[in-house]
Protein backbone atom coordinates (compact mmCIF):
# COMPACT_ATOMS: atom_id res chain seq x y z
CA UNK A 1 0.00 0.00 0.00
CA UNK A 2 1.42 3.40 -0.99
CA UNK A 3 2.02 6.15 1.55
CA UNK A 4 -0.70 8.29 -0.07
CA UNK A 5 -3.32 5.55 0.31
CA UNK A 6 -2.16 4.89 3.87
CA UNK A 7 -2.57 8.60 4.71
CA UNK A 8 -5.98 8.68 3.04
CA UNK A 9 -7.19 5.75 5.15
CA UNK A 10 -5.62 7.25 8.24
CA UNK A 11 -6.84 10.85 8.04
CA UNK A 12 -9.73 10.71 5.55
CA UNK A 13 -12.40 9.22 7.83
CA UNK A 14 -11.88 11.78 10.63
CA UNK A 15 -11.87 14.68 8.16
CA UNK A 16 -14.99 13.36 6.44
CA UNK A 17 -16.92 13.12 9.70
CA UNK A 18 -15.75 16.56 10.87
CA UNK A 19 -16.75 18.24 7.59
CA UNK A 20 -20.19 16.61 7.61
CA UNK A 21 -20.95 17.53 11.23
CA UNK A 22 -19.75 21.12 10.66
CA UNK A 23 -21.83 21.45 7.48
CA UNK A 24 -25.01 20.19 9.14
CA UNK A 25 -24.45 22.41 12.19
CA UNK A 26 -24.06 25.46 9.94
CA UNK A 27 -27.14 24.46 7.92
CA UNK A 28 -29.17 24.14 11.11
CA UNK A 29 -27.98 27.53 12.34
CA UNK A 30 -28.73 29.15 8.98
CA UNK A 31 -32.22 27.61 8.89
CA UNK A 32 -32.89 28.80 12.44
CA UNK A 33 -32.09 32.36 11.34
CA UNK A 34 -34.27 32.05 8.23
CA UNK A 35 -37.32 30.81 10.10
CA UNK A 36 -36.84 33.06 13.13
CA UNK A 37 -36.93 30.09 15.49
CA UNK A 38 -35.13 26.90 16.41
CA UNK A 39 -34.51 24.35 13.68
CA UNK A 40 -32.99 22.05 16.29
CA UNK A 41 -35.00 20.35 18.99
CA UNK A 42 -35.81 16.90 20.24
CA UNK A 43 -39.02 16.14 22.11
CA UNK A 44 -39.07 15.63 25.86
CA UNK A 45 -40.34 12.04 25.83
CA UNK A 46 -38.21 9.02 26.62
CA UNK A 47 -37.93 7.96 22.95
CA UNK A 48 -36.70 11.38 21.87
CA UNK A 49 -34.28 11.69 24.78
CA UNK A 50 -32.94 8.21 23.97
CA UNK A 51 -32.56 9.02 20.27
CA UNK A 52 -30.73 12.25 21.06
CA UNK A 53 -28.41 10.46 23.50
CA UNK A 54 -27.65 7.75 20.93
CA UNK A 55 -26.94 10.35 18.22
CA UNK A 56 -24.60 12.31 20.48
CA UNK A 57 -22.84 9.21 21.81
CA UNK A 58 -22.41 7.60 18.40
CA UNK A 59 -21.08 10.74 16.70
CA UNK A 60 -18.86 11.68 19.64
CA UNK A 61 -17.57 8.13 20.02
CA UNK A 62 -16.86 7.79 16.31
CA UNK A 63 -15.06 11.15 16.27
CA UNK A 64 -12.87 10.10 19.23
CA UNK A 65 -12.07 6.76 17.60
CA UNK A 66 -11.31 8.26 14.18
CA UNK A 67 -9.12 11.03 15.57
CA UNK A 68 -7.30 8.54 17.81
CA UNK A 69 -6.72 6.36 14.76
CA UNK A 70 -5.50 9.34 12.71
CA UNK A 71 -2.92 10.44 15.27
CA UNK A 72 -1.68 6.86 15.54
CA UNK A 73 -2.11 6.44 19.27
CA UNK A 74 -5.29 4.40 19.38
CA UNK A 75 -6.10 2.17 22.34
CA UNK A 76 -7.30 -1.30 21.40
CA UNK A 77 -11.00 -0.37 21.36
CA UNK A 78 -10.32 2.44 18.85
CA UNK A 79 -7.75 0.58 16.73
CA UNK A 80 -8.88 -1.13 13.51
CA UNK A 81 -9.07 -4.89 13.66
CA UNK A 82 -6.14 -6.52 11.89
CA UNK A 83 -6.48 -8.38 8.65
CA UNK A 84 -8.92 -6.29 6.60
CA UNK A 85 -7.59 -5.71 3.08
CA UNK A 86 -6.81 -2.10 2.24
CA UNK A 87 -9.03 -2.32 -0.87
CA UNK A 88 -11.99 -3.18 1.37
CA UNK A 89 -11.12 -0.23 3.60
CA UNK A 90 -10.90 2.03 0.54
CA UNK A 91 -14.31 0.79 -0.60
CA UNK A 92 -15.65 1.66 2.86
CA UNK A 93 -14.22 5.16 2.59
CA UNK A 94 -15.78 5.54 -0.88
CA UNK A 95 -19.16 4.47 0.56
CA UNK A 96 -18.74 7.02 3.35
CA UNK A 97 -18.00 9.77 0.82
CA UNK A 98 -21.06 8.76 -1.20
CA UNK A 99 -23.13 8.88 1.98
CA UNK A 100 -21.77 12.33 2.77
CA UNK A 101 -22.67 13.64 -0.68
CA UNK A 102 -26.17 12.16 -0.42
CA UNK A 103 -26.62 13.71 3.04
CA UNK A 104 -25.55 17.19 1.97
CA UNK A 105 -27.52 17.19 -1.29
CA UNK A 106 -30.66 15.92 0.48
CA UNK A 107 -30.25 18.54 3.21
CA UNK A 108 -29.98 21.15 0.46
CA UNK A 109 -33.21 19.86 -1.10
CA UNK A 110 -34.97 20.69 2.17
CA UNK A 111 -33.88 24.31 2.20
CA UNK A 112 -35.63 26.30 4.93
CA UNK A 113 -37.67 23.22 5.86
CA UNK A 114 -34.56 21.49 7.29
CA UNK A 115 -35.05 20.44 10.91
CA UNK A 116 -33.07 18.36 13.40
CA UNK A 117 -35.29 16.34 15.71
CA UNK A 118 -39.04 16.65 16.00
CA UNK A 119 -39.89 20.38 16.02
CA UNK A 120 -42.63 22.00 18.05
CA UNK A 121 -44.29 23.29 14.90
CA UNK A 122 -44.27 21.82 11.42
CA UNK A 123 -42.45 23.44 8.50
CA UNK A 124 -44.63 25.44 6.11
CA UNK A 125 -44.68 22.63 3.54
CA UNK A 126 -43.86 18.97 3.08
CA UNK A 127 -40.77 18.31 0.93
CA UNK A 128 -41.59 15.63 -1.66
CA UNK A 129 -39.40 16.55 -4.64
CA UNK A 130 -35.76 15.99 -5.55
CA UNK A 131 -34.24 13.14 -3.58
CA UNK A 132 -37.38 13.12 -1.42
CA UNK A 133 -39.26 11.83 -4.45
CA UNK A 134 -37.11 8.68 -4.30
CA UNK A 135 -36.83 8.17 -0.54
CA UNK A 136 -38.74 9.67 2.38
CA UNK A 137 -35.49 9.86 4.36
CA UNK A 138 -32.56 10.57 2.03
CA UNK A 139 -30.69 12.56 4.71
CA UNK A 140 -30.83 9.65 7.15
CA UNK A 141 -30.06 7.23 4.31
CA UNK A 142 -26.93 9.20 3.46
CA UNK A 143 -25.85 9.37 7.09
CA UNK A 144 -26.38 5.63 7.53
CA UNK A 145 -24.32 4.93 4.40
CA UNK A 146 -21.63 7.18 5.80
CA UNK A 147 -21.69 5.41 9.18
CA UNK A 148 -21.47 2.00 7.51
CA UNK A 149 -18.65 3.19 5.25
CA UNK A 150 -16.66 4.56 8.17
CA UNK A 151 -17.09 1.27 10.05
CA UNK A 152 -15.63 -0.57 7.05
CA UNK A 153 -12.84 1.99 6.49
CA UNK A 154 -11.81 1.93 10.16
CA UNK A 155 -13.15 -1.39 11.47
CA UNK A 156 -12.46 -0.83 15.16
CA UNK A 157 -14.83 -2.11 17.84
CA UNK A 158 -15.67 1.50 18.79
CA UNK A 159 -16.51 2.66 15.24
CA UNK A 160 -18.60 -0.45 14.55
CA UNK A 161 -20.48 0.02 17.86
CA UNK A 162 -21.05 3.70 17.05
CA UNK A 163 -22.41 2.83 13.61
CA UNK A 164 -24.87 0.36 15.20
CA UNK A 165 -25.94 2.93 17.82
CA UNK A 166 -26.43 5.52 15.06
CA UNK A 167 -28.60 3.09 13.10
CA UNK A 168 -30.80 2.45 16.16
CA UNK A 169 -31.13 6.21 16.74
CA UNK A 170 -32.14 6.73 13.10
CA UNK A 171 -34.79 4.01 13.30
CA UNK A 172 -36.32 5.62 16.40
CA UNK A 173 -36.10 9.13 14.97
CA UNK A 174 -37.60 8.24 11.59
CA UNK A 175 -40.65 6.67 13.19
CA UNK A 176 -41.16 9.63 15.53
CA UNK A 177 -40.84 12.06 12.63
CA UNK A 178 -43.33 10.04 10.58
CA UNK A 179 -45.91 10.33 13.35
CA UNK A 180 -45.24 14.07 13.61
CA UNK A 181 -45.59 14.59 9.85
CA UNK A 182 -48.78 12.54 9.75
CA UNK A 183 -50.31 14.72 12.48
CA UNK A 184 -49.07 17.89 10.79
CA UNK A 185 -49.89 17.23 7.13
CA UNK A 186 -52.63 14.59 7.35
CA UNK A 187 -53.84 13.25 3.98
CA UNK A 188 -51.00 14.83 1.98
CA UNK A 189 -48.43 13.01 4.07
CA UNK A 190 -50.42 9.77 3.90
CA UNK A 191 -50.43 10.01 0.09
CA UNK A 192 -46.70 10.75 0.04
CA UNK A 193 -45.97 7.85 2.39
CA UNK A 194 -47.92 5.44 0.19
CA UNK A 195 -46.11 6.63 -2.95
CA UNK A 196 -42.49 6.81 -1.69
CA UNK A 197 -40.58 4.21 0.32
CA UNK A 198 -39.19 4.97 3.77
CA UNK A 199 -35.64 4.19 2.68
CA UNK A 200 -35.13 3.06 -0.95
Amino acid sequence: MSAAVEDLLRFGPAILLAVTVAWLALATRRTSREIGGRAFGFGSGLRQRSARLLFVASIGGAAAALVSHAVGNAPAIFAPLAGEAFLVRLAGLALAVGGQVLTLVAQGNMGRRWRVGVPRTAPDALVTTGLFGLSRNPVFLGMLAMAAGLAVAVPSPAVVACALAFWIACEVQVRDEERFLERSFGPSYAAYRSAVRRWI
